[in-house]
């Protein structure tokens, strides 16, 4: 068969291949446009409901942004909830982390919509990116994506992933027809910035939650648009809407209840929760059952290794801002002095499995723990993870927020040593 001639470049991504546009393995994420705007000022306050946008990337690079508090790379990934529905805390939040300098230099937020991404932007100073689409008139709704940066941003772009209407069809048949969130097309809000000197890219998503297929389709995409970009040190960061606190097939040891080593695989993670409480749109351990799925992860950790496996330091805030570490969790756990079903026992399991969803309460008014992460960062082995941090002291979203800090390491070629003269 004749390689077709190589189609043009997208932003941040090299040459893709005819074969790749049309290939069932690697479906082409289409590049939607980019409107550059002047100032924050020029935003247009859609008229609908939810207030996402008309399916454009708005970039503002905002003449008075705060600089970079350094060095290296601060990110933080956080779904906020309906465009920031719990506003006061969400803001309370915020105005804390500057408060103290703690304000990441980089925010990616999933579930935004215009309004809270312009407030957020101007209220603290960041260069903004932001893509969402209402839908109607044909297209279909994309829920909002946004990226805050200090770091001077260079470009921003949105990929929406394909699905044919036969793909989507047949989720919604599985579901007994119920459609929940399927009707949504998914995507990866990209931007690339200058991080003292080094060009970083970063992708932002917030992949399908109601069928695990899809999701599996939509990790496939991001993974082409990863494996083309043309800059080496890169960050996907979102709401996986994924446990990939879970990621292992194969056995499982009943001693795990008595270890509390890592819930690394849905067997484990049913002797340790046992019946799956209902998460906040979601029932059981969300998605990653399917080995289509836990192949593209793998797929995916290949070139940009998870971040809390690597990390120098892994910890968790609490809701008094005290830290504890997964392993310090499991130790307090195996100690056998916390009452099983214990409030505090149930809070230990999430800072075990750094779990990221908060559980509705049960009948009795209780929390479980969910032992779900479904938001996590990524990073090439170009970007060292200092740190990450799940931060539990807000309760402004069904979803905590999740920080990194990265220091770049020097790209390296293929030979394996760093290129004289090419940006570090």
């Amino acid at each position: 068969m004749k390689v077709p001639e190589v189609l043009e470049h997208l932003p941040g991504v090299g040459p893709l291949l005819g074969r790749m546009a049309t290939s069932a393995e690697e479906p082409r994420p289409r590049r939607d446009p980019t409107l550059t705007l002047p100032s924050l000022d020029a935003f247009k306050l859609p008229a609908t409901e939810r207030k996402l946008g008309d399916g454009r990337t708005l970039l503002v690079r905002h003449p008075e942004s705060r600089p970079p508090t350094g060095p290296g790379l601060s990110v933080m990934s956080f779904n906020i909830l309906l465009g920031g529905q719990r506003r006061e805390a969400l803001l309370a939040y915020f105005d804390g982390l500057e408060a103290e300098g703690r304000m990441p230099d980089v925010i990616g937020l999933q579930e935004a919509n215009v309004p809270i991404a312009v407030l957020l932007s101007a209220r603290y100073g960041f260069h903004l990116a932001y893509f969402g689409h209402d839908g109607g008139n044909g297209a279909r709704l994309i829920n909002g994506k946004a990226f805050l940066t200090r770091h001077p941003l260079v470009d921003a772009a949105h990929f929406t992933y394909s699905l044919s209407d036969a793909e989507r069809a047949a989720a919604i048949h599985r579901r007994g027809g119920d459609p929940c969130e399927l009707p949504e097309d998914r995507g990866a809000l990209y931007v690339r910035l200058d991080v003292e000197g080094v060009p970083v890219v970063l992708y932002n998503v917030h992949h399908t939650l109601g069928d695990s297929g899809i999701n599996a389709h939509n990790l496939r995409q991001l993974n082409t648009l990863l494996r083309h970009r043309e800059v080496p040190h890169a960050v996907a960061l979102g709401d996986f809407n994924a446990n990939t606190a879970i990621k292992r097939g194969g056995s499982w040891l009943m001693a795990h209840l008595i270890t509390y080593d890592d819930t690394d695989t849905v067997e484990e993670y049913a002797v340790r929760y046992g019946v799956p409480h209902a998460s906040v749109g979601d029932t059981g351990v969300g998605n990653i059952a399917d080995p289509r799925l836990r192949h593209e992860l793998h797929v995916l950790e290949q070139s940009l290794p998870e971040t809390i496996a690597h990390a120098a330091v892994a910890r968790v805030r609490m809701s008094d801002g005290e830290m504890m570490t997964p392993k310090q969790a499991c130790s307090e756990l195996r100690s056998g002095k916390v009452p099983r079903g214990s409030e505090h026992w149930l809070r230990l399991q999430d800072i075990a499995d750094s779990a990221t969803l908060t559980s509705l309460p049960d009948e009795s008014g209780i929390v479980p723990a969910t032992g779900k992460r479904f938001d996590n960062l990524y990073a090439s082995p170009e970007l060292e993870p200092v740190l990450f941090e799940v931060d539990r002291s807000t309760e402004s979203s069904d979803h905590q927020p999740v920080l990194a800090h990265y220091t770049p390491r020097p790209a390296k070629p293929r030979d394996g040593k760093p290129t004289p003269g090419k940006p570090t």
